[in-house]
């Protein structure tokens, strides 16, 4: 893609877009999923068996994941693990 050079930014670095400007946030096991495009059961399978981040406990009947900690480990799933490992 070609930057165009205008009087306001002549001689300027063009701006560099953030790789994602969307706020963290929470997310259910049903985005999880469809985030990953897996079953609604997996995400807690993996996370049983520390392979995947661990849900957070928000109260008795609701329980969330980072947005953030989904994506690191969409990243670099054997990488997430070994930085987790639990002992």
């Amino acid at each position: 893609m070609a930057h165009q050079t205008t009087q306001a930014n002549q001689g300027r670095k063009p701006l560099i877009t953030p790789v994602s400007t969307e706020a963290d946030r929470m997310i259910n096991d049903r985005e999880v999923a469809h985030l990953l495009g897996v079953s609604r059961s997996w995400p807690w399978t993996l996370a049983r068996e520390g392979k995947f981040p661990a849900p957070i406990k928000i109260s008795h009947r609701c329980t969330r994941w980072w947005l953030s900690s989904v994506r690191e480990w969409m990243a670099d799933p054997q990488g997430w693990q070994a930085a987790n490992k639990v002992a």
